[in-house]
């Protein structure tokens, strides 16, 4: 991605007052969406037998299946495992920070670790799922580079790619963690399914907001007792 299509040097005057045409403003996040709306769609056609693989760990877990990641990452491992809690599964988020001082003691035999990087590098990352391993907890890393540290790590892999050269600026992970959700939101869809988690159980675990009060109708119209 030659040049600066952001405009992130020069968008901005002294003032702080966007010198940036419209049309090259709208040019370039249509671009950007478009981007990762291709990106995403690339990611479909690759789902094969290490998704599989992800989908029987996760859905047949009996504990707890904990999800880690640090950066855009870790934002992205924290939804994965909130939305998971949604499906029936009880998922924790553990920052490496905690787990490293101390909280992996919490994890036990039989339970999953999902850890998330796309270079597969991060060496805190790394060693908690070393940790998980040595607790005899199926370990799983969802990474884009399949020689990593991590990936050598942990007992599965489960390849999630996209161009580097679409993330914003040609580094900042932003492409790479919308296809990373995608591929979580697909691992849920099925796991939900699998697990035929009804209606009525989210919604007594879910009764905060709108989506707690549109819940709570639709349980209510469908003979709900909420």
């Amino acid at each position: 991605m030659g040049g600066d299509p952001a405009g992130i040097d020069q968008s901005y005057n002294k003032q702080g007052d966007l010198t940036m045409k419209r049309s090259e403003a709208l040019a370039v996040a249509r671009e950007t969406m478009s981007r990762e709306a291709e990106a995403v769609a690339a990611m479909a056609p690759a789902i094969g037998d290490a998704f599989w693989t992800a989908c029987g760990l996760i859905a047949r877990c009996k504990g707890i299946v904990w999800v880690t990641g640090v950066g855009t990452s870790g934002m992205v491992g924290a939804r994965f495992a909130h939305i998971l809690t949604d499906c029936g599964v009880r998922s924790i988020f553990l920052s490496p920070d905690l787990g490293l001082h101390g909280h992996s003691g919490a994890m036990a035999a039989s339970e999953v670790l999902v850890a998330i990087s796309r270079g597969g590098e991060s060496a805190e990352v790394n060693t908690l799922a070393a940790i998980a391993n040595s607790r005899s907890l199926a370990t799983i890393a969802f990474v884009d580079n399949e020689s990593s540290a991590l990936a050598r790590t942990c007992q599965h892999v489960l390849p999630i790619h996209s161009p580097t050269e679409y993330e914003l600026g040609g580094y900042c992970a932003t492409t790479s963690t919308v296809v990373c959700s995608a591929v979580c939101d697909a691992i849920c869809a099925v796991v939900l399914k699998h697990k035929g988690y009804t209606l009525a159980e989210f919604s007594g675990t879910h009764p905060g907001g709108a989506v707690g009060r549109a819940v709570s109708r639709r349980s209510s119209r469908a003979g709900g007792t909420e």
